[in-house]
């Protein structure tokens, strides 16, 4: 897991400097960009833009696992990386995986859990139809927990984190608002929350 603290990385360490982190039912999401990285580092330079799971909200500068990061494409936004690519990843799963929804399908998605508003956004990027009644496809709770379940190989992982950025950029989850603290505390029901750092919550 990320170790909280502003120093220089190590070998295999990047530091990143934290602009957004998003609560989410799968844990915590960090956005932000690179300021340093190791010498033996191969895949990231300073000014890419990252984001990586945490065991707990992160702000300020981090140390973080090189192999924990994913890159974050220049258009899609940071808040969009922290907030909705947990979620949406896992949806994916259910409706690429589990299932193999595509257009035209008739989908009931009786599971009442945060997952669900994103796997109704999934199916109907692909083109489904969502229904109550004489559907084809049933998603159900125990579809989240097998898609949970899933393990993908490192080229498989990597697709699916294009995919998922493909539909943040074509507006599949514009649906899906987030939450401040304050918004919560006041009774939001908003499936992600957005946790405020140090730095402005970018663009």
């Amino acid at each position: 897991m990320t170790r909280i603290k502003a120093l220089r990385p190590a070998e295999g360490e990047v530091r990143v400097h934290v602009a957004t982190v998003g609560l989410s039912a799968l844990g915590t999401q960090v956005a932000g960009t690179v300021e340093a990285v190791a010498r033996d580092s191969i895949g990231f330079a300073r000014g890419d833009r990252v984001a990586f799971r945490s065991d707990k909200p992160a702000s300020g500068r981090v140390l973080v696992a090189e192999h924990d990061l994913i890159g974050v494409p220049a258009d899609v936004s940071l808040d969009a990386a922290a907030g909705l690519f947990p979620c949406a990843l896992l949806a994916r799963t259910v409706v690429r995986q589990v299932h193999t929804i595509g257009r035209g399908d008739r989908v009931a998605v009786r599971d009442t859990s945060a997952i669900a508003p994103f796997v109704r956004a999934w199916a109907q990027h692909l083109g489904a139809s969502i229904v109550e009644d004489d559907p084809q496809v049933e998603i159900t709770t125990a579809d989240i927990r097998a898609a949970r379940a899933w393990k993908s190989a490192q080229g498989t992982a990597q697709q699916s984190a294009a995919d998922v950025f493909g539909a943040i950029r074509a507006g599949a989850f514009d649906g899906i608002g987030f939450s401040t603290p304050e918004e919560a505390r006041k009774g939001s029901r908003s499936p992600v929350l957005l946790h405020p750092s140090e730095v402005t919550l970018a663009a």
